[in-house]
Order: C-alpha cells, then sequence, then structure tokens
C-alpha cells in the first residue's frame, strides 16, 4: 500500500468499488445490456465475480491493477466514461496513507566493529520539502531513501511502475489529448500538485491515477496549467550512486539482470568478503544460489570460506544442500575432505573412523563415480584400502580380506571410462601377478576384456569432449545475430553429440545392466544442463527421454527443474500441462475433472503466464529508463550549448550579428528537437517489437489453455463449475495482454466442436476490439462465407479495408482480405462486382501486373490454366537441347585463323618442362608435373603436393608431339589441336585431345545406317545367303536393290592410327 496513489487507496476501502470495472473489454457500441443478459453465452459478459469463486483466486488490489501493463493500442477496447472510477478528494487517503508508512530510522554504519562515517556523511544529500510534499508524503514517498547495506540511498529502479496507462493509439480513441499522459505510478500525484489550485486548500480533487481521462477534465486542466509539459511525463530516474559506493552498485546490477550479469554476483560476493561482512557475504550467496543452484565452483569457495571460519555446523547445512543435487567432482572431493578431516585415522582405536571414510567413499563413487574426470577418487580410494590393517600377500584372514576388498574395487575402476584408467590398470596389473602369477594372469584374461572396452571408449571420449566447456555457471543464450550465439550453439551440438554417443551405448550395457545405463545417461544429461541451465530444449529431451524410458520420476524432477530455471518457457509449461493432462491420477468424477483443470492451471500454465507478464512490465520499465536518460542527456547537452554560446557572444557583437547567430541558434534546437524525436521513436519501436512478441506468446499459451480445459472440463460456464474453455477465455480477457488470435481460436472451437452461435458474437467483438488488425477479419469472412452469410462478410470487409487503407503504411496488411473475396468474388460473385474489385486493387497496388490478377480468378493453388501451353508440333518444341560437349566442332577448314590456343596459354604462363608426355589441355595453366596442375595459389589445399619434377627426356612420338606443340603447330603433322568444351573432366579433355583428326581418316569410312539396314534383311533361316547391300549405298523404293539386294564386297579399311603414332598406340 506504500506505492499506491490515495484514490486507489481511498477506493480500495469501499465496498461498492468493483476492481475489474476499468479494465475488463467494454462494449465498443451498438450492444444494450438487456440483449446481452437475455443471451445464454455472450462473450462480450465478464462477470470477474464469477470468475474468481471458480478459480478461488483473489480479488486483485488496485494497486496490483495500476500496476499491471494495459494492452497497447489496438488490442484492448478503452473504458467507457460512465465505467471510469470517480476521483475521490484526496484528505482522507493521505492521511490514511501517511500514517501506514513508516520513517525508517537511521543506522550507523559499521566496520570491524567500529563505526565508519566516511561514506555516510558524503553521500547523503539534504532534500527540501516542497510546497506539495503534503501529496507526496500521502502518495506513498518517504522523504527517507531506502538504503543498502552500505547504508547509501538505495538507486535501484522504483518498484511500482512507471507505466503509461494510455499509448497514443489508445488516447485517440477516448477523447484524451495526445500531450498529457497519467501514469500509474507515485508521480502521478506529482503532476496533479503541479496544477494551480491543486494544495491543501483547495477543493479540487486530484485527478485519478487510474481512470483514464475525459475530454471535459483534460480541457479543464489544460485551462488551469500554461507550465503543463506537451509531453508524457518522463520516467523517474535514480540517483547515480556515488563511484566509492562499489557495493551498491553491485546489488543494483543484480537486482536489474540476476539471470544475465554473472559477474555483478561475482564481485559482490569478493567485495562482502574482502570488507569482511560474512553476514552479507552468506545472504548474498543464498540470493545467488536461487538463481544458480548448480554453481558447484561457488559452492566450494562457499564451503572454504565457512571453513575457514571454523563452523562446522554451516559447512554440513551447506553439503546438504549442495552435494546431492550437484554431481561434480570437485565439490564431492571437497565433501570427502570435509569427512577425513572431521575423522582421524591417528588417532583411531576403534576404527570407526576407517569404517566412517570407507562408507564416504562408496557413497561418493555411487554418486560420481561414472564420471570421466574421477580417477583421481578411484585412485585415492585404492590407496585408503591399502592403509588399511593387513599385508598384502599375507596368508591371515585379515589380509586376505584386504585383498579381496582390493580386488573388488579395482574391477570397478578398470570398467569406467575415467581419465585415470591406464594408471589404475597398470598397479592392478603388478597387483594381481605379485600375490600368485599363475593366478593373476587367468584373472587379468578375464577382466580384460572390461578395460579394453572401457579404454577404446575413453579414446572416444577424448575427441568428444574436446572443446566442451564444462562450466557450472551457465549464461543465457544470446539472440540469433549477436554476439556469441555461433559459440553458444556450438556448445549445444557438443553437448548432445556427447548424449547421443552414450546413448548408443559404447560401454555395452543396455542389455547387461540396464541400471547402469540408464545411470549414465542422466548422470551426462544433468551435467550438460549444469553448463546449459537456460537452454529449455535441452530441458525438454531430458524430460522425454526419461518418460520413454519409463523413468517417471526422473522426469518430473527434469521438468520441475527446468520450470524454475525457465519460468518464461512456453515449451516446458506446456509440456508439463501434457503430462498432468495424460497422468490418470484424477478421478473420472466432478470432483476429479475439477481438481485436474485447476492443477494444470496453477501448475504450469500459471507459472509461465506470470513470467510473461512480469516481462511485460519489466519491458517497459526499461523503454522508460531509456526515454527518460536520453531525454535528460539531451536538456544536458542543450544547457551546456546555451552557456557556450552566451559565452562566446560576449558584449562586442553587433545587432545585426547577433541577430544571425540567434537565427542559427534556432534552426540547430529545431534540428536537435527532430533527432530527439526520432530516437525516442525508434527506442519505443525497438521495445514495442519486443512487447508485441510477448503478447503473442502470451495470448498461444491462453489458446493452448482454452483448448486443454476444452478437453479435460468441455464447454463449462463462465458462471457456473466447471468453468472449461468459456472461463478460460473470460480469465484470459480479465489479464489482459491478448492478441486477436484469442478471439479466433475461441470462435472457431465454439463453432467446430459445438456449432454454438457464440462463434460470430465472439468474431464480432474480436473485429471491434481490433479493428485494424487484418487476421482476425479474414477469419470472421471465412467462417461467414462458411456460414452462407454473404451481407454480413460483404459489410465486414469493407469495414475492416476501410480502416485498414486509411492509413498508407497499413496498406499492405489489407491485401490478404482483398485476395480472399476476389477469389470469393471469381468463384460465386458477379463480373461487376469481380472487375470492380480488380479496380480498387490496382489503384491500390498498382505495382502488381494485371495479368497475375486476371489469373487469379480462374486458378487454384495446385493448377493455372493460364499459364499452361500445349504441345502443338512435336518436332519443333520438343526438340531435345544438346549439352556443350555433344556440340559439334569447328574443322580445320572452318576456322578463319587456326591460331593454337595452347600456344597462346603457354605465352601467358610459359613452362619450364621439356618432353612431356601429355599436351596440356586448353583452358588450364601449364604446369611443373605431368600429371596433374599444380597451382601455387591455393595456400589451403588440405592434401600435400607432389614436388615438381624436372625436364623428362621423352623422346619417340610423345616427344615429337610435345616439339610440335611448342613450335606452335599443336602436332606433329601439322593439325592444330583445338580446346575440347570446359565443363569435361580432365581426362575426358586429355583422351580427346590425343585422338586423332578426323580428317587423317583416307579411307572408306564406316557406315553405321548401313550395317543397321543389313541386319534387317539378313534371313537366319538361309546360312548360306551370299547377297548383301553395299554399304555407303542408299536404296531407292520400288527399285531393283530393294528386292535383291547388291553383292557386298567390303574394301579394305584402315582401322590403324595415322601414320607417324603407331608406336605411341603400340605401347
Amino acid at each position: 500500500m506504500a506505492d499506491m496513489n490515495p484514490e486507489l487507496a481511498f477506493l480500495n476501502q469501499q465496498d461498492e468499488y468493483d476492481p475489474s470495472a476499468d479494465y475488463t473489454s467494454a462494449p465498443t457500441g451498438g450492444e444494450g445490456d438487456n440483449q446481452e443478459q437475455e443471451e445464454e453465452y455472450d462473450p462480450s459478459v465478464l462477470d470477474p465475480s464469477h470468475m474468481l469463486q471458480q478459480n478461488d483466486a483473489p480479488v486483485p488490489s488496485p494497486s496490483d491493477q495500476s500496476a499491471s501493463m494495459p494492452e497497447s493500442s489496438g488490442n484492448t477496447p478503452l473504458p467507457t466514461n460512465e465505467d471510469a472510477l470517480k476521483p475521490q478528494p484526496t484528505d482522507t487517503a493521505a492521511a490514511t496513507t501517511a500514517a501506514a508508512v513508516p520513517t525508517p530510522s537511521k543506522q550507523p554504519r559499521t566496520m570491524g566493529g567500529f563505526v565508519d562515517e566516511s561514506e555516510d556523511d558524503e553521500d547523503e544529500v539534504p532534500v527540501a520539502k516542497a510546497a506539495g510534499s503534503a501529496l507526496l508524503n500521502a502518495s506513498g514517498e518517504s522523504s527517507t531513501p531506502q538504503r543498502s547495506l552500505t547504508e547509501t540511498p538505495n538507486n535501484t529502479l522504483p518498484t511500482s511502475t512507471n507505466v503509461p496507462l494510455l499509448s497514443a493509439q489508445d488516447q485517440g480513441h477516448s477523447g484524451v489529448s495526445s500531450s498529457i499522459s497519467v501514469t500509474a505510478n507515485d508521480a502521478a500525484p506529482i503532476v496533479a500538485s503541479s496544477l494551480p489550485g491543486a494544495g491543501a486548500g483547495t477543493s479540487t480533487p486530484a485527478p485519478d491515477a487510474t481512470k483514464i481521462a475525459g475530454p471535459e477534465q483534460v480541457k479543464a486542466a489544460s485551462a488551469q496549467t500554461t507550465t503543463a509539459s506537451a509531453t508524457p511525463a518522463p520516467a523517474a530516474l535514480p540517483k547515480p550512486r556515488l563511484p566509492q559506493d562499489r557495493v551498491g552498485i553491485l546489488e543494483d546490477r543484480t537486482n536489474e539482470d540476476p539471470r544475465g550479469d554473472i559477474d555483478a554476483w561475482l564481485e559482490l560476493i569478493a567485495e562482502h568478503r574482502k570488507r569482511h561482512k560474512f553476514d552479507e557475504a552468506r545472504a548474498t550467496y543464498d540470493k545467488f544460489f536461487n538463481v544458480f543452484p548448480h554453481a558447484a565452483e561457488q559452492w566450494i569457495e562457499y564451503v572454504n570460506m565457512e571453513t575457514e571460519a571454523d563452523d562446522l555446523n554451516r559447512v554440513e547445512r551447506l553439503f546438504e544442500r549442495s552435494i546431492l543435487a550437484t554431481p561434480h567432482v570437485e565439490l564431492w572431493s571437497t565433501y570427502i575432505n570435509y569427512i577425513r578431516r572431521r575423522n582421524n585415522l591417528t588417532t583411531d582405536a576403534t576404527g570407526n573412523a576407517r569404517q566412517i571414510i570407507t562408507q564416504v567413499y562408496e557413497f561418493v563413487l555411487e554418486n560420481v563415480g561414472i564420471d570421466i574426470s574421477s580417477g583421481r577418487i578411484w585412485h585415492d580410494y585404492i590407496e585408503f584400502i591399502k592403509t588399511g590393517p593387513g599385508v598384502l600377500g599375507g596368508n591371515d584372514w585379515q589380509s586376505q580380506q584386504k585383498m579381496d576388498t582390493l580386488r573388488k574395487v579395482y574391477h570397478r575402476a578398470i570398467a569406467v571410462p575415467t581419465n585415470a584408467l591406464l594408471e589404475i590398470w597398470r598397479e592392478y596389473d603388478r597387483f594381481e601377478l605379485t600375490s600368485n602369477k599363475a593366478s593373476g594372469r587367468k584373472i587379468l584374461q578375464d577382466k580384460s576384456p572390461f578395460y579394453m572396452t572401457a579404454r577404446s571408449a575413453n579414446n572416444m571420449l577424448d575427441n568428444l569432449t574436446r572443446g566442451i566447456h564444462r562450466t557450472t555457471l551457465p549464461k543465457l543464450p544470446p539472440r540469433p545475430g549477436f554476439a556469441g550465439y555461433d559459440e553458444y550453439m556450438a556448445q549445444v551440438a557438443m553437448w548432445k553429440k556427447w548424449i547421443q554417443w552414450e546413448k548408443e551405448d559404447p560401454l555395452v550395457l543396455e542389455k547387461d545392466d540396464r541400471t547402469l545405463f540408464n545411470k549414465r545417461i542422466i548422470y551426462l544429461y544433468k551435467h550438460a544442463l549444469m553448463a546449459l541451465r537456460f537452454w529449455p530444449d535441452l530441458w525438454y529431451e531430458a524430460t522425454e527421454w526419461c518418460f520413454q524410458n519409463n523413468l517417471t520420476k526422473e522426469g518430473n524432477e527434469f521438468l520441475d527443474q527446468g520450470m524454475a530455471a525457465n519460468p518464461e518457457s512456453c515449451l516446458l509449461a506446456l509440456r508439463k500441462a501434457h503430462q498432468i493432462e495424460f497422468s490418470g491420477e484424477f478421478e473420472e468424477s466432478e470432483q476429479g475433472v475439477l481438481k485436474k483443470g485447476e492443477t494444470i492451471y496453477k501448475e504450469a500454465i500459471e507459472k509461465v503466464l506470470d513470467a510473461l507478464y512480469d516481462l511485460i512490465k519489466k519491458t517497459k520499465e526499461r523503454e522508460d529508463h531509456v526515454i527518460a536518460r536520453t531525454k535528460e542527456n539531451f536538456k544536458a547537452q542543450k544547457a551546456a550549448e546555451e552557456v557556450a554560446r552566451a559565452t562566446s557572444e560576449g558584449d562586442f557583437g553587433d545587432d545585426g550579428e547577433q541577430d544571425v547567430n540567434e537565427a542559427q541558434a534556432v534552426r540547430r534546437a529545431k534540428e536537435q528537437a527532430e533527432a530527439l524525436d526520432a530516437q525516442v521513436q525508434g527506442i519505443s519501436n525497438a521495445y514495442n517489437e519486443q512487447t508485441l512478441e510477448l503478447k503473442r506468446t502470451i495470448s498461444y499459451v491462453w489458446i493452448a489453455h482454452m483448448r486443454i480445459m476444452r478437453r479435460v472440463q468441455g464447454k463449462g460456464s463462465m458462471h457456473g463449475s466447471p468453468p472449461g474453455f468459456r472461463g478460460t477465455f473470460a480469465l484470459a480477457r480479465q489479464k489482459g495482454q491478448l492478441l486477436s488470435d484469442v478471439y479466433t481460436a475461441s470462435a472457431l472451437i465454439e463453432h467446430h466442436c459445438y456449432q454454438d452461435q457464440a462463434a460470430a458474437k465472439i468474431f464480432d467483438r474480436g473485429v471491434r476490439l481490433y479493428p485494424e488488425d487484418e487476421k482476425v477479419a479474414l477469419e470472421y469472412l471465412k467462417h461467414l462465407i462458411n456460414q452462407n452469410d454473404e451481407t454480413n462478410a460483404r459489410v465486414i470487409f469493407e469495414k475492416t479495408v476501410g480502416r485498414i487503407t486509411q492509413k498508407p503504411e497499413n496498406v499492405d496488411r489489407a491485401k490478404p482480405l482483398f485476395k480472399f473475396f476476389h477469389q470469393y468474388e471469381s468463384q460465386f460473385g458477379e463480373l461487376a462486382q469481380v472487375v470492380k474489385l480488380e479496380k480498387r486493387m490496382s489503384e491500390l497496388w498498382p505495382q502488381d501486373p494485371q495479368l497475375s490478377l486476371f489469373a487469379e480468378r480462374y486458378s487454384t493453388p495446385t493448377f493455372d490454366p493460364t499459364t499452361t501451353r500445349p504441345i502443338i508440333s512435336p518436332k519443333t518444341q520438343m526438340r531435345p537441347a544438346m549439352m556443350p560437349a555433344m556440340m559439334p566442332r569447328p574443322t580445320i577448314e572452318e576456322q578463319p585463323a587456326p591460331a593454337p590456343v595452347l600456344h597462346n596459354i603457354q605465352e601467358k604462363r610459359p613452362s619450364p618442362m621439356l618432353n612431356s608426355p601429355r599436351v596440356p589441355p586448353a583452358g588450364l595453366h601449364a604446369t611443373n608435373s605431368p600429371k596433374r596442375p599444380f597451382d601455387d595459389g591455393e595456400a589451403d589445399y588440405p592434401y600435400p603436393r607432389k614436388l615438381a619434377r624436372g625436364e623428362s627426356p621423352i623422346k619417340g612420338a610423345a616427344g615429337r608431339r610435345l616439339a610440335a606443340a611448342k613450335a606452335g603447330t599443336g602436332r606433329s603433322d601439322g593439325a592444330t589441336v583445338f580446346a575440347p568444351a570446359a565443363d569435361l573432366p580432365m581426362d575426358v579433355r586429355y583422351l580427346l585431345s590425343i585422338i586423332p583428326a578426323a580428317h587423317t581418316y583416307k579411307e572408306t569410312r564406316f557406315s553405321p545406317e548401313a550395317l543397321v539396314r543389313y541386319l534387317q534383311t539378313v534371313d537366319l533361316n538361309k546360312p548360306n545367303q551370299t547377297v548383301r547391300p553395299q554399304f555407303g549405298s542408299t536404296p531407292v523404293p520400288g527399285s531393283a536393290s530393294t528386292q535383291a539386294p547388291p553383292s557386298f564386297q567390303p574394301s579394305p579399311m584402315a582401322w590403324g592410327p595415322p601414320s607417324g603414332i603407331g608406336s605411341y598406340y603400340g605401347r
């Protein structure tokens, strides 16, 4: 009540005060009260009293409601003046509130048992009481600031929000001038006290911070004052702390960003310990572990601090809080050291101390013995057993018992992949061979497969874990595109890869020891979540794996811990709701149904909604703070420039120069004001995007809850029991911060599940509440069209597009509506309506082609008949396209200037090689290697290059061909070698380069057409047939050649290569 303004404090005590009157969605016109009461279900009616009875939720106080974020413009209707709270005199409320606020007494600051006044005298700033101090005290503001642990003023962000009740668009709808903004915080009475006549002796009541001012009140206020600001009241900035207030600064940082500013937490703890303020350090540790409960390094530091203080009781309580929830090897090693310190073996005459230490070792190895870093614990345990009573190799019962115990521990240790596996195996090998070589070799042979499996897994783990940051101080995941995002996602990928490797069962445990297999995977999930605590997807995967493997207890623990770490995660909250809904722990009776719905809301939905609503509130606070800081900096800069200008002018400037300077100053002031407005607008736009995303998330959480409640409790009722999905819809509207998607989902549930006429009413209310939202209007149009209500569909279409297209920047938002209605008119409407609609679309979007608009009349999402191109002439339209390599190459006669291509390339990059057996293909650089190109420029080539060879004295045909190529002819016979197509592989191009040219074949050429014709005329029943066609001749239909093929006299063909290169082919 201390941060409540006087009017709300007064009205909260009135019996007739309805706290939901100003925050529920009021009708915006057209509907009468009698008509709404006669309907069985009207979504526009909201009775919070019935809702609270059903859900057993307390009535929110006015301060809670005033501190809650109002819905943004276009999302929630504004309350009418009839429903608004009436202003009340502030005298009674001021006296009541002022009496309820105690005045804190100043406590001296001590250090080391002495009073330290070094900071108190410097930090205290006297506060002069203004004329309206009575109103300030009545509003809950104390003249004494809250002090931090260092006895300096605590200047963190104020607890009460500084959130405007009305946005610019809301004020426009309600008729409130945009130049005046009423805020729901302690600054509202200050604005009221600045008005003339607002003092203690006036009869004019102060304006109510929760009431939306009407036009008359705004006119009266503007007539009474001339000093009112033309801009909304800026947020009250906290007074900056003094530089020496190190603790206070760190406290502000931890309060503002508890999960993100880890460095502030660690520095604050270190500062307290450096000043020997152990009580403050303990309090800070407790707050820190509420946010980071698995920070093992900090638990160890906390334990060491208490151990140094010799407070062993605190140490034991710390171990009880930490070790079971934090499977960290170093923390458990600290626990072992503490136990061994408390149980001295030197003075242990009864053996109880050794027994306790042995039990602790077994307890520790049971919990963290499967960790890859637990090798040191295994080794210490083995050494501890060796120091026990008995002699290794002795024959008495105590020595034999010691050897049996040691052998069992060795067998367990060599089967676990740890960082000390090789050392333990060597010690075990010496242990077995020392006692009895024959039996030792047999035992080693039996246990060797376990060791080899663990060793192989250990080698794989070394590769898998390389690069993984096994920290216990998790960081918030950066947004995509910002610094640290790629590194964070790389860590996520490596952890998932390690978990997947463990699930593949490299130690072959799934069939032999399923319990150990599950234990290893759960342990690995816990370690991964210590580093990725704020990554909800990994919590979900761990939960799903546990539920799939019938580990319900562990799955619920993962789910609850994940929700505590990420309260704003919809993924985990909805998974929790699914688990509660899917489980059969509730009775089938009406009471069981009610309890099930209440449990889903309390344990899952309410938590995520509270976190999201709180994020909206904090986002608005940050926005107000940044804008106020920006304006403050602008004012300081402007004042400094004015002082500098006044100093530079002096008394020696003439009147003309002074006028010019004044004109420049006015112009510069105007430019600065415009720049300030643009900066403030940019800040507001950035924060509005965040707020819009949060509102959309909240809306979809409510949609999911409505669907869950429909399955659990059915339709329900706002006034009865169970509430069902209708009660959930009413509760969502009461909470606020909704988008139109909630109304759309509720209407569709009414229509598809219950065929209720309330769907049309919900759609109608959604269109009224969100007049510029095209999504709800589009869904409403689809619903009306499905109901064959064409008349109302046209009305809704015209109203919606009329509102949206009034603003040029919103024209594109109307395109989905025009597209849908154009499709409907094209299929079922008249041609005149289609043409008229297309004309309007052309005027709104002149850049869209007319052809596509016309084609949309006759097309469907799967086929467009206007784009079909039928095949009329297959010969012309379906001629196969030839690849570049299949295109005919130019012959020697077709070349006007037979300039050798290879010669030009070699001129650009000469090669020192001689007598190479190959001619490099055209398009490739000449290289130093006769086998493949050698490119010096590819320094990052991953494979080793071959050393460049020297000159090869090749003789014969290859040498002559290379000499001819260097001479410029390209071949020894004078033919020019042309470069093959560049898109062919290198080996194919080389083959084409050495194949002889076509002009070298002077003999009769092979005719495949004649061979085919011959095969067609062969009669296999006449083996001695000698009449054969003549190759190269084409029979004329009807001639004698078709009746009797001429005799076949094949001429000798030169199948060998041309003269001069036969030796090369011979090789």
